[in-house]
């Protein structure tokens, strides 16, 4: 009989980590150079699930926006996932890995207001009170927007 590893995963530490409340700085970069900026404040807490994520940001000349995310690790095949919820109604589920000890790397592919798109996301520990979030969209192998989260923790561990 083989007794099963309880010890959490480096995944499933950096997971984890996003418990808690935070505030978020957002630099969007659109394909005409544009640059929008704007903040937020992220609540997170940890559940059967896996860590539930709720966004509710704020953008310089633009709607308000809310995303509800749910970040999961699948301990059978390694994976993570990343499932979001926007205010425009959108589901995407994000796809990715552990890339080293601070990094995790994803990639969504569908369609979006009838036009086919890929996102990249790189989520990047810089520590237990910082991570940073580059979302990069495609469409058609065309560059739409950057957009860069720089997420700090209310209350520091």
């Amino acid at each position: 009989m083989t007794q099963k590893n309880l010890e959490p995963t480096k995944a499933e530490e950096l997971l984890s980590q996003l418990s808690g409340e935070w505030v978020v700085g957002i630099a969007i970069k659109t394909i005409d150079g544009k640059v929008v900026t704007g903040c937020g404040e992220m609540n997170a807490k940890e559940t059967e699930e896996g860590i539930n994520c709720e966004i509710d940001g704020h953008l310089k000349d633009c709607e308000n926006y809310y995303q509800n995310d749910l970040w999961t690790f699948d301990s059978t095949d390694g994976s993570i996932h990343l499932f979001s919820i926007g205010s425009d109604g959108q589901i995407d589920d994000h796809i990715g890995r552990l890339v080293d000890d601070h990094t995790i790397e994803l990639h969504w592919r569908g369609t979006f207001e009838d036009q086919e798109q890929e996102e990249y996301i790189i989520a990047k520990w810089v520590s237990k009170n910082q991570f940073e979030i580059k979302e990069t969209n495609y469409s058609k192998n065309k560059l739409l927007l950057t957009t860069d989260y720089v997420f700090k923790r209310k209350v520091t561990m």
